[in-house]
């Protein structure tokens, strides 16, 4: 059973739930470990702006002040999820996850997770319709961040699929702007993961994609998994959880997931550091 989540946001950014909620809720779940991963600061036109240098500060107070609070019954790490648009210093975290929330065309930024139609914009825009261009740009950049290791986590690593199933109609197996079964998409997104791995980032297994009815694999998808664990990656599996009621969500089924692509460990963040735990 996984007793631990490392992919947490805050009040302090886009969370809907306070550093406290979430630690409460993660003591009445029976969790071991909690990472709080507030967004770094990000200020471009139509992206998230994360938390300000100000927020930051406070956000960072905050999380280590509830430390203390909770030793004995829940150890708590002081994480930031960078963006790869923005890298912030990593010096006063726990931690950092590592994330490509956008591509960046010429001097404009196109966000991949905010909104379908600033994908759709981009896909006509900048690609001619080519919806699985798109695809392949966005996984250029997560080779090119992932060229040296910056981060200790790769986070949701094919975040590209965020608008490409119709809600709630996934099982259908249709997509909206590229098919994720074509030899090109998987030539893509299997280079830029045999790139992380080779940096040494931990690869996120995220179960965002089944609370937001996306896909009932998680990113990365299964074929990925696969791929990660021939190659001897490392994953960490963490729900993106933006409320507390979410710390904990689907982690079956990545539990699940990872076993079919024949991992038998996963990592988790202690103490002593980040260590290998059975799946």
């Amino acid at each position: 059973m996984i007793l631990s989540n490392y992919h947490t946001h805050t009040v302090y950014c886009d969370g809907l739930s306070t550093a406290d909620e979430h630690a409460e809720a993660a003591v009445a779940a029976g969790f071991r470990y909690l990472g709080f991963s507030g967004h770094g600061y990000a200020p471009f036109p139509g992206l998230y702006h994360g938390m300000s240098p100000e927020n930051a500060a406070k956000y960072r107070n905050e999380i280590n002040s509830l430390k203390p609070q909770y030793r004995g019954r829940l150890d708590i790490f002081c994480g930031l999820e960078n963006d790869s648009v923005n890298m912030q210093p990593a010096e006063l975290y726990d931690y950092t996850i590592g994330s490509v929330h956008c591509i960046k065309i010429g001097a404009r930024y196109y966000s991949v997770d905010s909104k379908a139609g600033i994908v759709a914009d981009a896909i006509s825009r900048e690609f001619g319709g080519d919806g699985i261009a798109f695809a392949e740009a966005y996984f250029d950049a997560v080779r090119e961040f992932a060229t040296e290791k910056r981060a200790d986590i790769m986070g949701h690593f094919d975040l590209v699929r965020r608008f490409n199933t119709p809600v709630n109609s996934f099982s259908s197996g249709a997509y909206v702007f590229f098919d994720e079964n074509s030899e090109r998409y998987r030539s893509a997104a299997l280079s830029a993961l045999e790139r992380a791995v080779r940096s040494g980032y931990i690869i996120e297994v995220s179960t965002a994609t089944i609370l937001k009815k996306i896909s009932n694999e998680t990113y990365p998808a299964n074929f990925l998994l696969q791929r990660a664990n021939e190659l001897g990656a490392r994953v960490i599996v963490n729900s993106d959880a933006h409320a507390a009621a979410n710390l904990n969500y689907a982690f079956g089924a990545a539990e699940e997931a990872l076993r079919k692509a024949g991992f038998t460990e996963r990592w988790e963040l202690t103490p002593g550091g980040f260590a290998a735990a059975p799946v």
